[in-house]
């Protein structure tokens, strides 16, 4: 195998460079498991509605994108399951299809935090790739998700060939750095209450059910811990905006279900900084 050096001389994983046998090695699932739960992406009428996937599809030839589908596994994962672990060497690309994946990181004495959401149309792994590093976060499956996989190796070998599939790669990391710009920017300027209103709006685009009134309810994937995490803040002062936003009737939370009664307060707050991809 044909390795690529860097100007310091160290290995490029970026570049490295793999023969056809080689790939077609990688296109291989390694596990009895994923054989039985992953199917070829091109067997799949329906492969296409993942955004990231779609842009790297969009930079290649005719050959690269059979290639790039022919690799591509399909999984779905029950909420709960991980996607990598922090601190695990980065092994494949994922491209989440649909449901709601959350990236947490752990220090040294076992505390952790939930640092940020990716959602459907997203891609996972990338970062590591790039920075020829561990993952530094772990990916927990917070919904059901529909999710789809490439070998790294394969999409190195394709990345090698085209350096427009390169340059979508470090624009999905400038668009992540963009996104983590205007989250600092909000916790700094939008009062807590702002905040947590614009995160209900991003998880209404998820699961909401309508009523007669259309009032609507909304099924929260996380804990209230993590929704503190979530908002730069601690538990004891969201549970105080909590109180406050149902003593205004706009909301009502029973444990993981917010029951929204005035749908236009969410509505003013749609999104604005929690949008993750």
């Amino acid at each position: 195998m044909d390795v690529g050096r860097d100007q310091a001389g160290r290995s490029s994983h970026f570049t490295k460079r793999l023969t056809r046998p080689e790939l077609e090695e990688h296109c291989i699932s390694s596990s009895k498991e994923d054989a039985l739960l992953m199917k070829p992406a091109q067997e799949r009428d329906d492969v296409l509605g993942c955004r990231a996937y779609d842009n790297i599809l969009e930079r290649l030839n005719e050959n690269d994108e059979r290639v790039f589908r022919e690799a591509t596994r399909t999984k779905t994962y029950a909420a709960g399951r991980t996607l990598f672990s922090q601190g695990q060497e980065c092994q494949q690309l994922y491209f989440i299809r649909t449901g709601l994946v959350g990236l947490r990181r752990s220090d040294e004495n076992g505390n952790s935090a939930l640092l940020r959401l990716c959602r459907a149309g997203g891609i996972l792994g990338y970062r590591a790739m790039i920075a020829e590093a561990t993952h530094q976060n772990t990916a927990e499956v917070l919904t059901s998700s529909e999710v789809m996989i490439v070998s790294r190796s394969v999409f190195q070998w394709l990345a090698q060939r085209n350096a427009r599939l390169s340059g979508q790669i470090l624009n999905f990391a400038l668009q992540a750095l963009d996104h983590t710009e205007a989250i600092c920017a909000e916790l700094l300027t939008a009062q807590l209450k702002s905040r947590l209103l614009s995160l209900l709006a991003m998880f209404d685009e998820r699961t909401c059910e309508a009523d007669s009134t259309k009032r609507f309810q909304i099924e929260l994937p996380i804990q209230r811990k993590d929704l503190a995490d979530l908002l730069g803040t601690n538990p004891a002062s969201l549970s105080r905006t909590i109180a406050r936003l149902q003593k205004d009737g706009n909301v009502r939370f029973e444990g993981r279900r917010v029951y929204v009664l005035n749908p236009k307060v969410l509505q003013s707050e749609a999104s604005r900084f929690w949008n993750p991809n």
